[in-house]
């Protein structure tokens, strides 16, 4: 396993920190950012930004949305609008979701639209000359379904695959499509589905069409890096289960017009690449090269770059990033792996998984803009409910029960020492509670073993936080709330960004909450005493964000 960034103990300074750069699985672009996506991968890798940041370590972060993905394709045909319109205007209503419940990035671009098209590209060719250079190149011949719906379409439109395309699973048996399923996260070819069916129309024919496929030499590289990028054992199981069905291989390009063309001699019809392996990396590719724009630094992705690597996605994206994306890595010489890859099951609402296509959503925007909530708490709720070891559900009922209790648990307790240090004419001879000092060492230790890089549970994350805030007792004096809030910046940060730093510079400090200045006090208060932002919700809060349907 290769080794993570260190985490120093609170009040000790990180003497060597590192470079890490976060890049989460692409959003496609044919819908907003809803909650299920805020609370799986995207909420995860904010968290751990944050926490790796407040150990001192220099961590920059980027994403992406996808343009070219089938379903853009689906989603315009429908609505007669040009794909790329289409999907630049979700590219722009997803950076404001996401944002609107504190999760951001250093830069999240859409790589298909404008100017950034001819870099992506760059990149795209760049990584398929690398991997044909390097041997790793195979092109088949498979059959793929033609319908009545495209038939009389250009050759490269008439193919019904991703979007189109409905079938049976042929591991675990249910229904799936496009070419994955995610209920067990297996990836297929069309013709090894079962039940095959178009969504637009009939399938009348199966043609012949050849691709370049990803072929890993070397017997269990998968395997081998796999263990070194501590892949937990549930996800492990379905990269092993892919291999053993399929080998250490998988689809690098598709018949298509919409995307990143790359031209071979070999194909007998126009290529582009596959979201789901060679396009997928080519966007974590994209964002490394925007990290370094500029500089003189080299991609985070290179070879010669010290960067720690992390990526984080959904179940439906286990065999893209441990086929696809480190197949990929492996396959050529000069671009290397992710270092951590973190995987999350899927959040359902109300019982029913999240659907964009469907409706049957809260979109992260339209939560946040319920009137005097506070993100921080809501943030909080939905780290709980992370999916990490199983599917979870949001249930509007709970998520205001257990918003309500941890609002007015943490704002009493803010309000209570806010009080204690507005009472004293200064603070120039304040100093921190050395009892509570030890408390929160243990408390942080806690903590950062929740968010270690070796074995990530955001989902156990806010329980110091919330044992720190009953560690506070009646009114405390000038040393213990002094001691409490500082406690509170550190541990809260990750998911209560806004309070904690509105009360890290009140106290006299700048930045950001950093755990090596935990017990360092400072005679300056700055302005008025901070509050958490936000009010109790009703239940009628959160079905006004549902739905009709699923609200009655």
């Amino acid at each position: 396993m290769k080794k993570s960034p260190t985490i120093s103990r609170i009040n000790v300074a990180n003497t060597h920190p590192v470079d890490v750069y976060i890049s989460p699985v692409n959003l496609t672009a044919n819908g907003r950012a809803h909650l299920g996506h805020a609370a799986g991968p995207y909420l995860r890798m904010d968290v751990v930004q944050k926490h790796l940041k407040r150990a001192g370590h220099h961590v920059r972060s980027g994403l992406t949305t996808d343009g070219f993905e089938n379903h853009v394709l689906v989603r315009a045909a429908l609505e007669n609008i040009d794909p790329s319109a289409l999907a630049h205007g979700f590219h722009i209503r997803i950076v404001e979701d996401l944002a609107s419940v504190g999760v951001v990035f250093d830069h999240f671009d859409d790589p298909a639209y404008g100017g950034n098209l001819q870099r992506f590209s760059k990149v795209g060719n760049a990584l398929m000359g690398a991997l044909s250079a390097a041997g790793s190149l195979r092109f088949l011949a498979g059959r793929l379904p033609v319908d009545d719906a495209g038939s009389t379409a250009t050759p490269e439109e008439r193919f019904c695959i991703g979007g189109w395309f409905g079938a049976t699973c042929p591991v675990c048996l249910a229904s799936a499509g496009s070419f994955f399923c995610e209920q067990c996260g297996h990836h297929f070819e069309p013709e090894e589905a079962l039940n095959p069916v178009s969504r637009r129309g009939r399938i009348v024919e199966w043609l012949e069409n050849v691709s370049a496929f990803l072929s890993i030499s070397g017997k269990d590289r998968l395997l081998r890096e796999w263990d070194d990028t501590a892949i937990e054992s549930s996800f492990l199981e379905i990269g092993k289960r892919y291999v053993a069905r399929k080998g250490q291989q998988m689809r690098l390009t598709v018949p298509g017009l919409h995307g990143l063309a790359w031209n071979s001699r070999h194909f007998n019809s126009q290529q582009i690449l596959f979201s789901y392996s060679s396009l997928l990396y080519a966007h974590s590719l994209y964002c490394g090269y925007k990290d370094t724009e500029g500089t003189h630094k080299p991609n985070p992705f290179a070879r010669e770059s010290n960067a720690f690597l992390i990526g984080g996605t959904g179940i439906d994206n286990t065999i893209p990033m441990l086929v696809g994306v480190t197949g990929c890595a492996l396959g050529q010489n000069s671009l290397r792996p992710f270092d951590r890859i973190f995987f999350n099951h899927f959040i359902r609402l109300s019982g029913s998984k999240f659907s964009t296509s469907r409706g049957h959503v809260i979109w992260a925007g339209e939560i946040a803009r319920i009137p005097n909530i506070s993100v921080d708490v809501l943030r909080v709720y939905l780290s709980e409910i992370c999916p990490e070891e199983t599917e979870t559900d949001l249930v509007p009922e709970r998520l205001v029960d257990r918003y309500n209790a941890v609002l007015d648990k943490i704002s009493a307790a803010i309000d209570r020492c806010t009080e204690s240090l507005n009472s004293m004419p200064s603070l120039a001879g304040c100093h921190v509670d050395g009892a509570m000092m030890v408390t929160l060492d243990r408390l942080y230790e806690k903590q950062c073993a929740a968010l270690s890089l070796d074995r990530l549970r955001v989902s156990q994350s806010s329980r110091p936080l919330i044992e720190w805030v009953d560690h506070l007792d009646g009114s405390p004096n000038h040393k213990t709330a002094y001691a409490w809030l500082m406690g509170l910046c550190i541990l809260a940060w990750p998911l209560m960004p806004k309070i904690t730093e509105a009360l890290w510079r009140w106290l006299g400090h700048s930045g950001h909450p950093v755990a090596a200045r935990a017990s360092t006090p400072s005679p300056h208060r700055n302005g008025a005493a901070p509050k958490i932002d936000g009010r109790r919700l009703a239940v009628s809060d959160i079905e006004r964000c549902l739905p009709g349907r699923i609200a009655a």
